[in-house]
């Protein structure tokens, strides 16, 4: 009941929230079926891709990643009931919805929604075999099961490694765990895991490995001096995205773990699961990328199973737990109403225009209809031979999205997979339409005036939500194509 409770708020936020830059992003290159892609492996831009025909390109997309997320909670209830039993798995579930990041996000268009399932899959069932109640399955069920989902984890999002690092540190941290590394079930698991992961490796082999660069290469050093700033952001921003209801909890309950250490084995193997992922994305910014506070999440679901054992104990004696619980959904609800009602409409910048006067990221979910509109009414849309170039796959995302990926899409910079969706050759001797926001594509016209015969500048676009000026957009018309734009990735 509960799980279905937070499947309808998730289908309500679905169908209310704008799709986001990152949404539209997966969206206009899941059009394109791949072995994998730049920025991500592939599950859920093949998932996208799958549903595009039968649920087009729009908010409706959401609603497999909506469905996927109400099995990642059944599987965390499992997975805490097999730890810490049924009462710890329903508040292990409840904290889980009332956290900010995992209600917002748990029916959005990325990567994290396949990646936390299978990962809560995986560890379920390993622990099947580690902390059974009865006869526990046999070393090759639990191995082959488990290799199964970590090679569709690794299809999600390259955070399997440290999953498996975890895991890998959790086998050895005792002598009886270890003799299991004798057998060669693991290892099976683990080629299995390999062969389900092998279309990222052969993709990135073709494509100069590019994929793997551009991902490590954010946690490389950036300076010689820690950067205090970035950290305590990126720390600030995981207390945001959980919601300081559920991280204040969370974070008492891991020292309480912590401090136990081995001794209490079913917390233990949260914790090995869980601080390879959240350690190395909190230390990473003191040096290298600023990094963003949602990539410790999947680390953090693995330590819900212990605040929900710990919430479990507390309710049997008194009733703060209850009255957390209460308090915790009122402010997860005012803040859905707030954050998604401005988002949806803008009414904060009506009401409190100085708070948004450097700003407003709530932008970043308003989809650019309009601009559709606009350019169906210039006579530009269904021009024929016509492409369109920008300068940054943000407003390039929002662009394809909002065109119904009618036109073929380039990139000027920083490309992405926008890179790869197109042979830039196949162009030449075409007319574009260059578009973007005003503040990130002047001077595009001077750096692509070589590459075309002529370009001029057409009337600039406004838009907004409830009839404000929000976002410019400048558009310019660029006739034939002489040479193909380049490429930041040919490496030939």
């Amino acid at each position: 009941m509960l799980i279905f409770v937070f499947l309808v708020f998730h289908l309500v936020l679905a169908a209310t929230l704008g799709l986001g830059v990152d949404e539209c992003y997966d969206i206009s290159v899941s059009h394109d079926l791949k072995l994998s892609y730049f920025d991500h492996p592939p599950l859920h831009y093949w998932i996208a891709h799958l549903f595009i025909p039968l649920l087009g390109d729009g908010r409706a997309l959401r609603l497999p990643f909506v469905a996927i997320f109400a099995g990642t909670t059944w599987f965390l209830y499992l997975f805490t009931r097999q730890l810490f039993g049924a009462p710890a798995g329903f508040w292990a579930v409840l904290a889980l919805n009332l956290s900010v990041f995992f209600s917002l996000a748990g029916g959005w268009v990325v990567p994290d929604g396949p990646l936390l399932f299978c990962l809560v899959a995986a560890a379920y069932t390993i622990s099947l075999s580690q902390f059974s109640h009865g006869r526990p399955p046999s070393l090759w069920r639990t191995w082959i099961i488990a290799g199964l989902w970590i090679g569709l984890a690794g299809l999600s999002k390259y955070h399997v490694v440290l999953f498996g690092v975890g895991l890998l540190g959790y086998m050895i941290s005792s002598p009886s765990r270890r003799i299991i590394l004798r057998h060669p079930a693991p290892w099976v698991g683990a080629t299995i895991a390999l062969a389900i992961f092998s279309p990222v490796i052969v993709w990135n082999a073709e494509h100069h490995w590019v994929s793997f660069i551009f991902q490590g290469g954010r946690a490389g050093s950036h300076g010689a001096f820690p950067k205090l700033g970035q950290f305590f952001a990126n720390l600030g921003g995981q207390v945001i995205w959980m919601g300081p209801w559920v991280f204040v909890p969370m974070a008492m309950t891991t020292y309480t773990a912590l401090r136990l250490g081995r001794t209490a084995k079913p917390s233990w193997y949260c914790l090995c699961l869980a601080l390879p992922t959240i350690l190395l994305f909190t230390i990473v910014p003191l040096w290298g990328d600023r990094g963003l506070p949602h990539w410790q999440m999947s680390g953090w679901l693995m330590l819900y199973p212990v605040l929900g054992a710990c919430l479990a104990r507390e309710a049997t004696v008194r009733t703060l737990p209850k009255t957390w619980a209460i308090a915790s959904a009122a402010a997860l609800v005012i803040f859905a109403i707030l954050g998604v009602g401005h988002a949806a409409t803008g009414f904060g910048r009506l009401l409190l225009p100085a708070a948004f006067a450097n700003g407003d990221p709530t932008l970043e979910a308003f989809e650019w209809t309009a601009l559709r509109d606009e350019l169906q009414k210039r006579g530009l849309l269904g021009k024929n031979g016509l492409f369109v170039i920008s300068r940054s796959p943000i407003d390039m995302g929002k662009i394809d999205q909002a065109l119904n990926d009618a036109m073929p899409m380039q990139i000027y910079g920083e490309s992405k997979q926008y890179a790869f969706r197109i042979d830039p050759a196949t162009l030449v001797g075409r007319d574009a339409l260059i578009i973007g926001r005003r503040d990130r594509i002047d001077g595009i016209e001077i750096s692509l005036a070589p590459y075309f015969a002529s370009i001029s500048e057409l009337p600039s676009f406004t838009f907004g939500r409830s009839g404000m000026q929000e976002v410019s957009v400048r558009i310019f018309y660029a006739h034939v194509l002489k040479i193909p734009l380049p490429s930041p990735y040919d490496q030939r």
